[in-house]
């Protein structure tokens, strides 16, 4: 799969919402931030144009503890579903899509949600466990969905 089948400008303005600043954070520290690893991904497979991004998933930051919006981060979340090739058995945890996807959830839920490359199969699991958010994810899912056909 090449960046061109998925709109990474799209999804980098998603992700920028979720944005805190500099006047917020104070400093930007991109490395050890959810929001600035996952803006990163996403300038690297423009640049670069691949979805791949190598081992992006396990750079992932694990103590970013920032309270970042939920509602832009839903927002972005939906943004990466609408986006995502729903890969299957060729799901790789290194795709731009995974990477940003993983980002976002640790972001908003602290943790991160199983993924295996169905959108139907994940939004059922955030439903599980989060009820209330995963409810307002699938009704954002299916209004970008609809509104893109």
């Amino acid at each position: 799969m090449s960046a061109r089948e998925i709109n990474v400008t799209t999804l980098r303005r998603a992700v920028d919402r979720c944005c805190k600043t500099i006047e917020e954070c104070g400093t930007c520290e991109r490395a050890t931030c959810l929001i600035g690893f996952a803006q990163t991904a996403l300038d690297y497979a423009r640049t670069k144009n691949t979805t791949r991004v190598p081992q992006g998933h396990k750079f992932v930051p694990e103590n970013d503890l920032r309270v970042y919006y939920k509602d832009d981060l839903l927002e972005a979340i939906s943004e990466v579903l609408l986006q995502c090739q729903s890969c299957q058995d060729n799901h790789e945890d290194d795709c731009v899509i995974n990477v940003t996807r993983r980002c976002l959830e640790r972001a908003l839920w602290g943790e991160y949600i199983g993924f295996n490359g169905s959108i139907t199969a994940y939004l059922m699991e955030v439903g599980k466990l989060h009820p209330e958010m995963g409810q307002r994810l699938v009704k954002l899912y299916q209004e970008k969905k609809k509104s893109s056909a």
